[in-house]
């Protein structure tokens, strides 16, 4: 006795319904979960936590973040104060407010890889029930067309929405350098750190990031260090940006370090699709010798 029943238009049904409510389901649900939880290791921040959530569904992002051991946190925050270099300011403010607004306007278009992934997924979903549609009118290259959109559909929640979202977030790269310098504007542990609260504040430090899988994700664990020239006295913040300053001075208490981990996963109800190869397996499908359903003899197909 075969393992898989015969064909049926039943079965074209059941499939059709079943690839319609998952498509729908997965549709309403999360699509992206980020978890992220970073602690500040060494000096004057630390002990302090951060915990932040994100949700990313068909619409909108969500993110919740909550900070613990808050109050060292607070307090350096409250303390730092950064000159940004006179060279810099300078060239900053001779900059024409034509070209300001023109690179802003291309740095939103760069950095919005995250809607243009969540339209694509949408596409998919779509095509996904249209290509069950395919399957029940018996359309020519219809199981390689079914097989490539599922397979497309599951590398958008495991890779597409995710690499969106991190390159968003990290301004193009997600990479790290273990000597990387403190203008690192592509490496995602410089964006999880106070760096980015002024740009070239932190010097004579490095970054570092490992990934490893989890399950319908990946684990993102990242370092960054240095010096925070928020926390030298104004009058030595030229001589620390040019030199790392001596081990036990005053100016090295300004070295601060933060771990973190980042956990990007597909939603939970995305595991859904998995169900669909094993109604293809169990509702084969169902081709007349013309094209279209029939009464008429049938051939199984996958």
């Amino acid at each position: 006795m075969p393992m898989r029943p015969a064909p049926t238009k039943f079965g074209a049904g059941v499939r059709l319904t079943a690839t319609v409510l998952i498509a729908v389901h997965v549709l309403l649900s999360a699509w992206l979960v980020v978890q992220f939880e970073g602690r500040y290791t060494e000096g004057a921040p630390s002990p302090s936590n951060i915990k932040a959530i994100v949700a990313v569904d068909d619409e909108q992002t969500l993110i919740d973040v909550k900070i613990e051991n808050s109050t060292s946190f607070a307090i350096y925050m409250l303390v730092r104060d950064y000159e940004p270099p006179a060279d810099n300011s300078t060239e900053s403010n001779s900059t024409p407010p034509d070209d300001e607004e023109k690179d802003d306007a291309e740095n939103k278009e760069d950095t919005n890889r995250l809607e243009a992934a969540r339209l694509f997924t949408k596409a998919c979903l779509a095509l996904l029930v249209m290509s069950e549609v395919a399957m029940v009118f018996g359309m020519r290259f219809r199981a390689i067309f079914r097989g490539v959109i599922w397979v497309t559909a599951l590398a958008c929640f495991l890779l597409i929405l995710p690499g969106a979202y991190l390159t968003d977030l990290s301004g193009g790269g997600v990479g790290g350098d273990d000597d990387g310098d403190d203008d690192q504007n592509g490496d995602l542990a410089n964006e999880t750190f106070v760096a980015q609260t002024e740009d070239g504040a932190m010097v004579h430090g490095g970054s570092s990031i490992d990934i490893s899988l989890a399950p319908l994700g990946v684990h993102f664990d990242m370092m960054f260090n240095g010096y925070d020239l928020g926390l030298v006295d104004k009058a030595n913040q030229s001589d620390v940006r040019d030199k790392e300053p001596e081990p036990g001075s005053e100016d090295a208490n300004s070295w601060v370090q933060f771990e973190s981990r980042l956990t990007a996963k597909a939603g939970k109800n995305i595991q859904s699709l998995f169900v669909l190869p094993v109604l293809w397996f169990f509702f084969p499908a169902l081709v007349g010798k013309k094209e279209g359903l029939t009464d008429d003899a049938f051939d199984e197909e996958g």
